[in-house]
Protein backbone atom coordinates (compact mmCIF):
# COMPACT_ATOMS: atom_id res chain seq x y z
CA UNK A 1 0.00 0.00 0.00
CA UNK A 2 1.35 3.39 -0.79
CA UNK A 3 0.90 6.26 0.77
CA UNK A 4 1.22 9.66 -1.49
CA UNK A 5 0.09 12.16 0.76
CA UNK A 6 2.28 13.76 3.54
CA UNK A 7 -0.28 14.80 5.54
CA UNK A 8 -1.98 11.33 5.64
CA UNK A 9 1.60 9.57 6.49
CA UNK A 10 1.85 12.18 9.54
CA UNK A 11 -2.03 11.60 10.89
CA UNK A 12 -1.27 7.87 10.98
CA UNK A 13 2.61 8.29 12.54
CA UNK A 14 0.40 10.58 15.17
CA UNK A 15 -1.86 7.78 15.78
CA UNK A 16 0.26 5.17 16.72
CA UNK A 17 2.66 6.95 18.86
CA UNK A 18 -0.72 8.73 20.41
CA UNK A 19 -2.23 4.70 20.86
CA UNK A 20 1.06 3.41 22.38
CA UNK A 21 1.45 6.05 24.83
CA UNK A 22 -2.13 5.66 26.34
CA UNK A 23 -1.67 2.12 26.13
CA UNK A 24 1.93 2.47 28.45
CA UNK A 25 0.33 5.20 30.77
CA UNK A 26 -2.56 2.62 32.05
CA UNK A 27 0.00 -0.15 32.61
CA UNK A 28 2.10 2.05 34.97
CA UNK A 29 0.49 2.23 38.60
CA UNK A 30 1.15 5.41 39.66
CA UNK A 31 2.85 5.35 43.83
CA UNK A 32 2.52 8.36 45.38
CA UNK A 33 5.65 9.06 47.76
CA UNK A 34 4.94 8.80 51.51
CA UNK A 35 4.42 12.71 52.93
CA UNK A 36 7.82 13.81 54.79
CA UNK A 37 8.11 13.24 58.36
CA UNK A 38 7.27 16.99 60.32
CA UNK A 39 9.90 18.62 62.80
CA UNK A 40 9.58 18.77 66.23
CA UNK A 41 8.97 21.71 67.70
CA UNK A 42 12.47 23.74 68.46
CA UNK A 43 12.50 26.76 71.49
CA UNK A 44 14.79 29.46 70.47
CA UNK A 45 15.83 31.89 73.16
CA UNK A 46 15.86 35.36 72.24
CA UNK A 47 17.33 36.92 75.45
CA UNK A 48 20.51 36.77 73.71
CA UNK A 49 19.67 38.37 70.24
CA UNK A 50 19.94 41.97 69.68
CA UNK A 51 17.01 44.22 68.65
CA UNK A 52 15.19 43.60 65.87
CA UNK A 53 16.56 45.86 62.63
CA UNK A 54 14.14 48.50 62.17
CA UNK A 55 13.00 48.37 58.15
CA UNK A 56 13.32 51.77 56.56
CA UNK A 57 10.67 52.26 53.96
CA UNK A 58 11.86 54.68 51.29
CA UNK A 59 9.54 57.51 50.56
CA UNK A 60 7.52 57.04 47.41
CA UNK A 61 8.55 59.06 44.36
CA UNK A 62 5.59 61.66 43.70
CA UNK A 63 5.85 62.44 39.99
CA UNK A 64 4.43 66.46 39.16
CA UNK A 65 1.31 66.42 37.46
CA UNK A 66 1.70 66.74 33.55
CA UNK A 67 0.07 70.01 32.82
CA UNK A 68 -3.20 69.84 30.59
CA UNK A 69 -2.77 70.05 26.56
CA UNK A 70 -4.23 73.70 25.71
CA UNK A 71 -4.84 73.19 22.14
CA UNK A 72 -6.14 76.36 19.91
CA UNK A 73 -10.36 76.16 18.54
CA UNK A 74 -10.30 75.49 14.95
CA UNK A 75 -11.17 77.79 12.98
CA UNK A 76 -14.65 77.55 11.17
CA UNK A 77 -14.23 77.83 7.80
CA UNK A 78 -17.36 77.76 5.13
CA UNK A 79 -17.31 74.49 2.76
CA UNK A 80 -15.65 75.10 -0.53
CA UNK A 81 -18.37 74.58 -3.13
CA UNK A 82 -16.67 73.43 -6.36
CA UNK A 83 -18.29 74.69 -9.09
CA UNK A 84 -18.42 72.83 -12.75
CA UNK A 85 -16.09 73.92 -15.83
CA UNK A 86 -18.13 75.67 -18.40
CA UNK A 87 -18.43 73.52 -21.33
CA UNK A 88 -16.36 75.12 -24.36
CA UNK A 89 -19.29 76.06 -27.16
CA UNK A 90 -17.75 76.22 -30.58
CA UNK A 91 -17.92 79.83 -32.24
CA UNK A 92 -20.68 81.06 -34.12
CA UNK A 93 -20.47 81.50 -37.72
CA UNK A 94 -22.76 84.71 -39.06
CA UNK A 95 -24.12 83.58 -42.77
CA UNK A 96 -25.08 86.43 -44.87
CA UNK A 97 -29.28 85.84 -45.06
CA UNK A 98 -30.15 84.79 -49.16
CA UNK A 99 -31.77 87.67 -50.71
CA UNK A 100 -35.31 85.97 -52.15
CA UNK A 101 -37.39 88.42 -54.36
CA UNK A 102 -40.96 88.84 -53.54
CA UNK A 103 -43.32 86.37 -54.49
CA UNK A 104 -46.59 88.07 -56.22
CA UNK A 105 -48.39 85.09 -56.36
CA UNK A 106 -51.56 84.09 -54.88
CA UNK A 107 -52.71 80.66 -54.02
CA UNK A 108 -51.51 77.44 -52.49
CA UNK A 109 -47.67 76.07 -53.56
CA UNK A 110 -48.50 72.76 -55.51
CA UNK A 111 -45.12 71.59 -56.45
CA UNK A 112 -43.01 71.84 -59.38
CA UNK A 113 -44.30 72.53 -62.08
CA UNK A 114 -43.75 70.17 -65.85
CA UNK A 115 -43.34 72.40 -68.71
CA UNK A 116 -43.76 70.64 -71.92
CA UNK A 117 -41.60 70.90 -74.95
CA UNK A 118 -44.91 72.41 -76.77
CA UNK A 119 -45.70 74.65 -74.18
CA UNK A 120 -41.98 76.21 -73.76
CA UNK A 121 -42.15 76.45 -77.68
CA UNK A 122 -45.66 78.72 -77.59
CA UNK A 123 -44.05 80.79 -74.84
CA UNK A 124 -40.68 81.29 -77.10
CA UNK A 125 -42.66 82.75 -80.17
Amino acid sequence: MKIKAQLSLAAVIMAGLLASGCSQMSAQQVVEPPPPPTPDKVVLDCSKCGPAPVVVKPRPVVKPRPRPVVRPRPIVRPPVVVQPRPIPRPPVVIVPPIKVPPVKAKGTYRGKIQIDQGVMQQYQQ
